[in-house]
Formats: structure tokens, C-alpha cells, sequence
């Protein structure tokens, strides 16, 4: 009994992880959106906790160091549930990523959950260590593993950008043309600094960006007029993009998907930053970054 409730605790603990993993974008702004550390600094913490999870799952399998794994497992669950007591009693959160998007947990949910895995834990904190030939090096294994995984395989935003950070991806050209024509007559942006976002709004990460750019804005406190996001797609697809992304305080503009797909070489979503009526830049979903919107916004 003992030995199937220790294999199915670790059992479940990878699978949190990879449920996290599986919705890492989410699980990052999720974090961020408590506006305590930069946005690279919640990718590294969101991946730490992922690793975290299933080392700790796969030392209480395998049972080696079994007993630091169990009390790091038993702290590790009484920390998130203090942190979830504070998340239901002052944010109401309909989603805490506990389990990632597939399976949405709400706070109180969550907190049972690690309630009930404590208790079970309990009941296999008497379990000793296996020993075997090789226990070293399948101990490094698990750790090389746990932190490889969600470093290596879903690198971090500024580690993307460093290795693959793709050249501007406007059509300047392009955008001259755009400058002179009705639509961005009536966006007034001959002056100042602006971002413009071209979207699609059925597209998945152009979803996940909107999320993103948005929590970066309110963590910041910037100017949401400077905001734009010219979108393409059906009434209805674009209503509902605000109501999934949050996102609902920018300024909207529905562009033909032609002319977005012309203009920025057809990845969705780009983010133009826009200097008196010149493109300066542009960021996909990985290039997005905090500190560079809100300095630019803010010049």
C-alpha cells in the first residue's frame, strides 16, 4: 500500500509540473502579475518551481535522499498553500496554474489539494532510501533532467532573444505607406513614441502576447493610449480575443489581414515600436520585455 501511494504521489507531482510546463507562457504572466520581480526574472522562478516539482517527484519514486525529499516536499506544499490563502482571500483568482490551463484549479481548490497531499504524505514519512549500485548517478540524472527540461527544451524570454532573437521583422517600405493612408491618419502617431501590435485574433500566441503586453502595462502603469493593436478577424473573434486577453483598455483597429501579413512578413504577433512615425524596432511574443516597453513608453 505504502509503496503504491509513494509512486503515486511522485506520479503526481511530475504531472503537475508538466501541466505547468505544457502552459508555461501563462503560468510566467501569471506570476508576474503579482508585480514583484521583472518579467525574465518570473520566467527563471516559474521554471525553477517546474524543476522543483519533478526532482522532488522522482526522488520520492526512485527514494533516494527520501528524506530530504519528503520534508522539502511537505515545506514546498505548506509555503504554497500559505501563498494561496493569501491569493483566495485578496485576489479571487478563477485560475491559481497549479495544474497549468488544462486542469484550472481556483485557489480554494488548490488548497485542498495540498491539504490532502500532505495528509497522504504522512502516511509514508517512515519510507528509507534504496540503495543500489548507481544511486549517485541517477541522482544527477534526475537533477540534470529536472533543470534541463524546462531550461534547455523552453528557454527563458532573454535567453530566447540572446540565441534567436530575429532581425526587425517590419517592412519599413511598407509602413511608410501605411503612415500616409486613412487608418493611420486617425491614430495620430506622427509624434511621440507608440506600440503597435498586429494580431490575429484567432491566433493562440497572438492570445498569450495580449496577456502578456497587458499585465506589463498595469504592473507598470503605463499609458494605455499609447497602446494600439491593430487586429484582423471577425467582429465576434475580436470581442472575444479582449475578453480572453484582458486586454480591453487599449486602443483597437481592424486591419486587413493582407496589408498585416505585408507589413510585418506575416509573423503574428509582431510588436512595432514606433518613434514619430518610424518604426524603431519590433518584438515578437519572446521579445516582449518589461523594462524595455516602460522605458520607451516613457520617453
Amino acid at each position: 500500500m505504502k509503496f503504491i501511494l509513494r509512486i503515486l504521489i511522485g506520479a503526481f507531482f511530475i504531472t503537475t509540473a508538466i501541466l505547468k510546463l505544457l502552459s508555461l507562457d501563462s503560468f510566467e504572466i501569471y506570476i508576474y502579475s503579482f508585480n514583484l520581480f521583472s518579467f525574465n526574472l518570473c520566467g527563471i522562478i516559474a521554471r525553477l518551481v517546474i524543476a522543483g516539482e519533478m526532482l522532488l517527484g522522482a526522488l520520492l519514486i526512485a527514494k533516494i535522499l527520501y528524506k530530504q525529499a519528503w520534508w522539502l516536499t511537505m515545506l514546498m506544499l505548506a509555503g504554497f498553500t500559505l501563498f494561496l490563502i493569501y491569493v483566495a482571500i485578496f485576489r479571487h483568482d478563477a485560475n491559481c496554474h497549479c495544474m497549468g490551463d488544462l486542469v484550472q484549479l481556483n485557489p480554494v481548490w488548490s488548497i485542498v489539494k495540498n491539504i490532502i497531499t500532505m495528509a497522504l504524505l504522512l502516511l509514508i514519512r517512515k519510507e528509507e532510501d534504496y540503495h543500489f549500485r548507481g544511486k549517485v548517478a541517477v541522482g544527477i540524472i534526475l537533477l540534470v533532467a529536472s533543470l534541463g527540461v524546462p531550461f534547455i527544451l523552453f528557454p527563458t524570454d532573454a535567453a530566447y532573444n540572446l540565441i534567436l532573437k530575429k532581425d526587425n521583422a517590419v517592412d519599413e517600405k511598407r509602413f511608410e505607406q501605411f503612415m500616409q493612408d486613412s487608418l493611420a491618419q486617425t491614430l495620430h502617431i506622427e509624434q511621440g513614441n507608440y506600440v503597435l501590435g498586429y494580431l490575429s485574433a484567432g491566433c493562440k500566441y497572438c492570445k498569450i502576447s495580449g496577456q502578456k503586453i497587458n499585465t506589463m502595462v498595469e504592473n507598470n502603469q503605463l499609458d494605455t493610449n499609447k497602446i494600439i493593436i491593430l487586429i484582423w478577424g471577425s467582429d465576434k473573434s475580436i470581442e472575444e480575443f479582449k475578453n480572453e486577453t484582458g486586454a480591453t483598455h487599449f486602443r483597437y483597429a481592424k486591419i486587413n489581414p493582407v496589408e498585416a501579413v505585408q507589413m510585418v512578413n506575416g509573423q503574428f504577433p509582431t510588436y512595432v515600436f514606433v518613434k514619430d512615425g518610424k518604426p524603431v524596432e519590433s518584438a515578437d511574443l519572446r521579445g516582449l520585455n518589461d523594462q524595455q516597453l516602460k522605458k520607451f513608453l516613457s520617453e
